[in-house]
């Protein structure tokens, strides 16, 4: 494991066969499979804390654009209850519906970049209920708050009276000038439309993220499934960036922010 404050190490010796592996040798990164989910109590907030149970069946570590970076996929199992249908019964004269309840596995891929310079937090959330007509279908909405913090906009994407597809963002956790400087509805519906065609899948999947304090986080309910999504991922955490206003590295909530997080560098993490 390396220890806080070292740089992080090339491996010797990449085991031939695993195509992560070589493409972490290729950038002088660090690869571990099957790391324990506690490694994620190092990182406060979400999204490393939605679901009980969780493993990390992949975790790499190293530079982008010179910065200091993570990714990570993240398996969560949670507990659920889905309708299986309807009978009408004689015996209470009223319908009734039959259910299954199980145990289900979530795979969540995580890019962290680590910026020079704190921002104050700010989220991009999904919506867990549901939307309430075509509010915000234009622009932005008010919203009545979430459980990821205080919301302070919504932007509508799709048309739910047309698309099971259709949902909601929740903008939240910032002020609303901030907020609006950064997530302007023309820029949520273009990274939801250029998102969808990640790893060349033509998918409907959300893209979210996250900015607190140096931390760039951007995840996904994609799996990485091959190398090349990894530098996908991490393209899509930088592109975010340029999004940040020149204002909010100079704003008091950036330090306040950023005082949560432990830096990248100083992870203790299982690399050999």
């Amino acid at each position: 494991m390396n220890q806080p404050g070292q740089p992080w190490q090339q491996p010797m010796h990449p085991p031939a066969g695993d195509p992560f592996q070589q493409w972490a040798a290729q950038r002088s990164w660090r690869m571990a499979r099957d790391v324990p989910g506690d490694v994620l109590d190092q990182l406060p907030g979400p999204p490393f804390h939605d679901y009980e149970h969780k493993g990390i069946p992949l975790l790499l570590a190293g530079l982008h654009q010179g910065m200091p970076a993570l990714v990570m996929q993240i398996a969560s199992s949670y507990k659920y209850t889905a309708t299986t249908g309807s009978y009408y019964s004689t015996t209470s004269d009223r319908q009734m519906t039959t259910s299954k309840s199980g145990t289900a596995t979530s795979v969540t891929s995580v890019a962290v970049l680590e910026l020079p310079s704190p921002v104050p937090e700010l989220l991009v959330s999904r919506r867990r209920e549901k939307s309430g007509g075509l509010r915000g279908l234009l622009g932005f909405g008010r919203s009545k708050g979430s459980s990821e913090g205080s919301s302070v906009a919504t932007v509508q994407i799709g048309d739910p009276s047309r698309s099971t597809n259709a949902f909601t963002y929740d903008i939240s956790g910032a002020s609303p000038e901030y907020a609006h400087a950064v997530v302007t509805p023309e820029r949520l519906h273009w990274l939801y439309q250029s998102f969808s065609n990640f790893a060349g899948l033509k998918v409907p999947s959300t893209p979210l993220f996250r900015l607190s304090g140096r931390k760039v986080m951007f995840w996904t309910s994609r799996q990485l499934f091959r190398p090349d999504t990894v530098d996908e991922l991490l393209g899509w955490a930088h592109h975010v960036t340029s999004w940040i206003p020149p204002a909010a590295f100079q704003d008091p909530a950036a330090a306040a922010a950023d005082r949560q997080h432990v830096p990248l560098t100083q992870l203790r993490l299982p690399f050999g």
